[in-house]
């Protein structure tokens, strides 16, 4: 007997926008197209906290208001921007930035202290995992509602290929 119902995340998964445009929308369904009657989000200006976020590596590793940016303008260009919660943004940045600031730790004084794992790894990890789980979310409304590929390079998907610094 089964136990608890339906789970979150079961089953398959929903087709992407484009996928639909692209291949005729065979199941004939109107494809729904998510609009918004209100002004979009104005993610250009990040919030002044996030200038408060950490010290640790300052000119090497990238501010979370430098990533807030980078991520609103990647957000912006996808055509999607009015999808995306300022707070998804605001979170990611900060949590990215932490992460870095760990791993400038680790790199400067080294992953072991006093013969036991330092505490900067374990909180790296942490945070990387927390910043991917939010990513996640902004990476799958964009690639569900995105009439188009994305095909570009920028400053935000370059920073994550090599890891901020």
């Amino acid at each position: 007997m089964a136990w608890g119902g339906a789970r979150p995340g079961a089953g398959r998964k929903k087709k992407a926008l484009n996928d639909k445009i692209l291949e005729g929308n065979p199941g004939k369904r109107k494809i729904k197209i998510v609009t918004f009657e209100t002004d979009s989000f104005q993610l250009e200006n990040p919030p002044s906290f996030l200038a408060q976020n950490g010290i640790e590596g300052a000119e090497d590793v990238p501010s979370a208001t430098e990533i807030y940016q980078m991520v609103a303008e990647f957000v912006e260009k996808s055509g999607c921007g009015h999808l995306i919660a300022p707070l998804l943004i605001e979170d990611f940045a900060h949590l990215r930035r932490s992460y870095l600031e760990c791993e400038y730790i680790n790199r400067t004084k080294g992953r072991i202290a006093n013969g036991k794992r330092s505490p900067y790894v374990t909180m790296a990890i942490d945070y990387s995992k927390q910043a991917m789980a939010i990513f996640d979310r902004i990476w799958n409304t964009l690639a569900q509602n995105s009439e188009q590929p994305y095909e570009g390079k920028n400053e935000f998907l370059s920073m994550l290929t090599n890891r901020g610094f």
